[in-house]
């Protein structure tokens, strides 16, 4: 007899050959171990192999076979030593044997068992009747956990350790989904760890033994499995679950807790940022929807992690998108001013613990200063603080406007755009009433700065003085129509003429296009004018006379439902341009185009367009034919069902923004212009990147006219200046002077 090793797995020996030396025999001697055999007998009918609830009875029967072999004399399996201890090697040996029959189904079989054994004890756990398709009996349940145990199929490293996991956490997992998916105004993790300690603990002491509970560290491996569930689930609704913060915010907490036992913060954050590009950053989102959202996300994962490396992973592309949208600034000044909008940024604005906004730092895309002696290497991303946000904070992040502020890299942008926007409120104000616009700028200068809201403050300034200098001019017109001699009985008429009068070099570029206001309009102007050049000499008004709004009384043509129509009196709200065309209808009832445009000295379509809006509120009516005629409506018109409405183009009366974006953009880059010319002449030629550091340097220090454009943005001007064979650039991207 050969001898028997003792070190497990790896000698095996036999007892004897096979007696004819071929290696059938070997085969046939091999087959024939009971081992193999009890292996055959397990898998012996082809149905064991896919219904996974024979398991019971087929695994008490192969446990029964190995009990019989440990009993004394009773194994014929002692020819193959697998370990030191005959009982482990005999065990080992069939499990062996077990593994080389089965196919990949048969572990999938105690998924199966595991899932279903799990879900018929949740649902008497809750209470509720059993919903599976076979309910598995408590005395087969109590077969298994035998029997495995005594096959050693479920200890540390077992064949069974597997699918047991997978069961566990997979069967885990459908219940948080459950209990938790898009519920976030409540927090549930404690009810999962109640539901392991009642249910999973027991069932799984029931399998392994209370043993091998305490040396395979199950409750620790439990807890994480719930926590990873929790986070999962979290991770596939972790858009929703920003966006409906701050109802959300018991879960954002509970998911702080859970994310401090699983540490899957990159896996939520890596899920956010991929749904952000996914769900809004493309056209059909609004910009304010993007902010408010960005806002959300800069609460959410300041919760999460306060170091702000997440939101740094988080916030990188919709920042980028927000850059590259043209009303981004706008929406983000309208929601910190708008008290009707109110939202986040307005209370933000309003903040006590507000502090002054910091320098942030400069645009990703621009040119590096060359290295000294004293350059260090930036730190690591994940040694920075607020550097990415453009907050400067040392302690991790500045508050939600330094970050929107940051997206641009500078205050100007900000500060800019609110002098638009409060020049055409200004300048719609009728009431001349400027506390709320006072104290905004209050807020923003504590946020902006004084320096910032200097030009600001003088168009609030310029608004308060019309107020007073208009009730001055109306004092001063009353007194001297009283003294010229009147009709018995009449009081002299109230002036009809305010006007908001600016220092234009202090407001953005308005809207002028100017035109020759009807003789009885302009002299009211010219009164008004006259009063204010006595009282502010040597000052002289010049009139704008595109802006501004006029009050009107009309009598106008309205059609009645039963098809008769009469003369109805209607107030409207017109541009002057407008309350001057129909003025002129006092004078005669037809006009042509051609001579309302010598009146008014407007080209004839302008006037078309305009006269668009009397036609449509029927008091104007066009007449066939050429030239463009114009009547005024009557009575006769209507009832001969002769009223069509020749606009082409609707019209609500009012001009657009007193503002000129466009001329504003113009002038500064004008102004720009002549700085490059300027380099260009000394230096020779420059790339885009000097040119950039080089304007942001000189224009943007004590100017009135700030530079702030991005690189991509000047180079799009420099191109223009090109085309215009301003400048030439040169295959290596350098800009020089064109040479004629």
């Amino acid at each position: 007899m050969s001898h028997c090793s003792q070190t497990p797995l790896q000698t095996i020996s036999y007892n004897e050959k096979p007696k004819d030396g071929h290696d059938n025999g070997i085969a046939r001697f091999v087959a024939a171990r009971p081992s193999n055999v009890a292996a055959k007998t397990f898998f012996e009918k082809e149905v064991y192999q896919r219904d996974w609830t024979t398991l019971p009875g087929r695994l008490e029967r192969l446990s029964q076979t190995l009990e019989a072999w440990d009993a004394e004399n009773g194994s014929p399996e002692m020819a193959c030593s697998l370990s030191s201890d005959p009982k482990e090697s005999r065990r080992l040996s069939v499990t062996a044997s077990i593994m080389v029959e089965a196919d990949p189904r048969f572990l999938h079989g105690f998924y199966m068992w595991f899932c279903q054994s799990l879900r018929g004890r949740y649902q008497r756990y809750i209470g509720e009747e059993w919903d599976g398709e076979q309910l598995i009996s408590e005395e087969d349940e109590a077969k298994l956990f035998q029997s495995v145990q005594k096959l050693g199929w479920i200890r540390t490293n077992g064949m069974l350790q597997k699918p047991l996991c997978e069961a566990l956490h997979n069967t885990t997992l459908t219940w948080v989904k459950e209990a938790i998916s898009m519920q976030f105004e409540e927090k549930h993790f404690e009810d999962f760890q109640g539901l392991k300690d009642q249910l999973i603990l027991p069932w799984l002491e029931l399998l392994v033994g209370p043993e091998d509970i305490e040396k395979d560290n199950w409750r620790t491996r439990l807890n994480f499995t719930v926590a990873e569930c929790y986070c999962l689930v979290r991770t596939k609704e972790i858009f929703e679950l920003v966006a409906e913060f701050p109802d959300s915010h018991s879960a954002v907490e509970e998911l702080k807790e859970v994310l401090e036992i699983t540490k899957m913060h990159q896996d939520i954050a890596r899920a956010l940022k991929a749904a952000l590009i996914r769900r809004l950053n493309h056209p059909g989102a609004s910009t304010s929807q993007i902010i408010d959202m960005y806002i959300n996300v800069i609460k959410v994962f300041r919760e999460l992690d306060p170091s702000d490396r997440l939101l740094q992973v988080v916030a990188e592309p919709v920042r980028t998108y927000l850059r590259k949208r043209q009303n981004t600034v706008r929406c983000i000044i309208t929601s910190l001013t708008d008290a009707e909008m109110g939202g986040d940024l307005y209370e933000e604005l309003r903040r006590q613990d507000a502090r002054p906004l910091e320098e942030v730092q400069v645009d990703s895309d621009d040119e590096e200063e060359p290295p000294d002696m004293n350059w260090q290497p930036p730190p690591p991303l994940n040694k920075q603080r607020g550097n990415f946000l453009g907050t400067g904070n040392k302690s991790g992040g500045g508050d939600i406007l330094s970050m929107l502020v940051s997206i641009y890299g500078s205050k100007d942008l900000f500060v800019n755009e609110f002098r638009l926007m409060l020049a055409d409120k200004l300048l719609s104000n009728l009431k001349f009433n400027t506390d709320q616009e006072v104290h905004t700028v209050e807020l923003l200068k504590l946020r902006f700065g004084e320096i910032s809201m200097r030009n600001v403050e003088i168009m609030v300034k310029d608004i308060e003085d019309s107020k007073r200098i208009i009730s001055n001019i109306h004092t001063n017109i009353k007194a001297k129509q009283r003294v010229i001699p009147v009709a018995e009985g009449r009081e002299p008429a109230d002036p009809i003429v305010d006007a908001a009068i600016i220092s234009h070099i202090f407001w953005p570029t308005l809207q002028n296009q100017q035109f020759k206001p009807h003789a009885r309009i302009q002299a009211q102007l010219d009164q008004f004018s006259t009063e204010y050049g006595q009282l502010k000499n040597p000052r002289r008004l010049v009139w704008m006379n595109q802006l501004g709004s006029v009050q009107l009384e009309l009598d106008v043509v309205e059609e009645k439902p039963d098809g008769t129509a009469a003369i109805e009196t209607r107030e409207f709200s017109v541009a002057p341009l407008l309350a001057t065309l129909i003025s002129y209808f006092e004078d005669k009832d037809v006009w042509t185009a051609e001579e309302l445009s010598n009146e008014t000295g407007l080209a004839e379509h302008i006037i078309q367009k305009r006269m668009a809006y009397w036609i449509n509120n029927r008091v104007i009516k066009q007449l066939h034919g050429q030239p463009v005629r114009y009547e005024v409506a009557t009575r006769e018109h209507f009832m001969q069902h002769d009223h069509e409405n020749a606009a082409a183009m609707e019209d609500d009366g009012m001009e657009g923004n007193a503002v000129s974006v466009l001329a504003q953009e113009e002038e500064e880059m004008e102004v720009f212009e002549s700085y490059i010319v300027g380099m260009l002449t000394n230096l020779g030629q420059l790339p885009l990147s000097r040119i950039h550091n080089m304007l942001k340097m000189y224009v943007s220090g004590g100017s009135d006219v700030k530079y702030s454009k991005t690189p991509q943005q000047l180079g799009v001007f420099l191109q223009q200046l090109c085309r215009q064979e301003k400048l030439e650039c040169g295959p290596d991207g350098m800009y020089k002077l064109f040479k004629k």
